[in-house]
């Protein structure tokens, strides 16, 4: 029995961060080959797989020359070429599973058609099934056209909350799902003291602080509409004070935005968000959508209230005080108003207890290696030499 990962997206993101730690954990556990398949133009993930193979011997690395990009789905129907080789390449290697590693449905959807292609078992693991055209994508209704039918090559998923499962069914996926929660170290965001974290990292500890973590992109992360937030209410242009960190095309028009309001403000570059989550009194994501967002875990993890919008993760894990209307900033606004109104609560222990319970990083671990050695047995000849090793749990 042997695994194939497949990732051919050129991008490094959150996504790849937990696909590798749920790839360790299936090669703790699974004494068999495991291949993982990468584009080349992703130097950052072939290193990081490369490290992990001098760690896990049977891990093998392998580079192709292409990547996915916009309309992938057209793509791949016109450039048959690469499914070809891939084909061939998994006949090859007669793989028990294909996992493809997708952020949407068209990153690596080259992999599940090569896999049914093959006659292989594929599984998509996927964070975001969002349509195109709600993500705001150019052409998105045109490319939700072509991806229709990708929802239909995968013999199962995994996703991460309860609310993508009911995105993908109502995308038109009918294979089974499988839900894994992503983790977080809880070792390392605990709570701690705010003070020291404000002097720490420059913070105005008389204000409250409101934070955006991650990158700065105002299509998706929408920082643009917490300081619209913000500068629409005079009370809380005087008792806020926005903290931003991260690095992204939008960085300077933030900078523009926050001076153009006169707002109390600082944009850090990427630093130790342990130390951040301690400093602020409240976590803000207005993403145009999630899935289940790391930050979120690690806030939650650290005992810092997160206030998000009323969708994917956020809908899923937050009380209702803490959600607001997507896309609103008034509807923002009221949410940090009723927040500080309320005295700047810091989250629920049951929250809390859950989230560092099952969603840390053991939990993930454990389910994410269970799920995907579980489909690699439907998918192949189980043996003892080659199974799961019982002696790594």
């Amino acid at each position: 029995m042997s695994i194939v990962f497949y990732d051919d997206s050129p991008v490094f993101g959150g996504h790849e961060v937990m696909s590798l730690l749920g790839l360790e954990a299936v090669l703790a556990d699974f004494s068999g080959p495991v291949h993982f398949i990468a584009s080349s133009s992703n130097g950052k993930l072939c290193e990081k797989v490369a490290s992990i193979a001098t760690k896990h011997p049977q891990l093998i690395l392998e580079q192709v020359d292409w990547q996915s990009s916009k309309l992938e789905a057209f793509r791949n129907r016109l450039q048959t070429s690469r499914t070809k080789v891939l084909v061939d390449r998994f006949r090859q290697l007669n793989p028990s599973l294909v996992v493809a590693i997708q952020g949407n449905i068209e990153h690596s959807s080259l992999g599940l058609r090569a896999a049914r292609s093959a006659g292989v078992r594929g599984v998509s693991y996927i964070p975001v099934p969002h349509s195109n055209a709600e993500m705001g994508a150019r052409l998105g209704a045109l490319r939700d056209l072509f991806c229709a039918h990708l929802f239909k090559l995968p013999d199962a998923f995994i996703t991460i909350t309860d609310e993508m499962a009911r995105l993908l069914k109502q995308q038109g996926a009918t294979a089974p799902i499988d839900i894994v929660y992503n983790g977080v170290d809880t070792h390392r965001f605990q709570p701690g003291d705010p003070k020291a974290a404000c002097d720490e990292l420059g913070l105005p500890c008389e204000k409250v602080r409101i934070g955006v973590i991650g990158r700065i992109e105002f299509r998706q992360k929408q920082q643009h509409l917490l300081v619209q937030a913000i500068a629409s209410d005079p009370a809380l242009v005087g008792s806020c004070h926005l903290v931003f960190a991260g690095d992204g095309p939008d960085i300077s028009a933030l900078k523009d935005l926050i001076r153009q309001h006169h707002l109390s403000g600082t944009v850090l570059p990427w630093c130790d968000p342990a130390r951040l989550y301690q400093a602020l009194d409240a976590l803000v994501i207005p993403s145009r959508y999630e899935g289940l967002p790391l930050v979120m875990l690690e806030a939650l993890s650290s005992g810092t209230a997160v206030l998000g919008s009323d969708r994917d993760g956020m809908k899923d894990l937050l009380p209702k005080d803490w959600r607001f209307e997507p896309n609103d900033p008034a509807a923002l606004a009221a949410a940090v108003t009723r927040f500080i109104g309320n005295g700047r609560p810091a989250p629920d222990p049951a929250l809390v207890s859950r989230v560092r319970g099952t969603m840390s990083l053991d939990s993930f671990n454990r389910s994410f290696s269970s799920v995907v050695l579980r489909h690699a047995a439907l998918g192949g000849d189980s043996c003892l030499q080659c199974g799961p090793k019982s002696s790594h749990r």
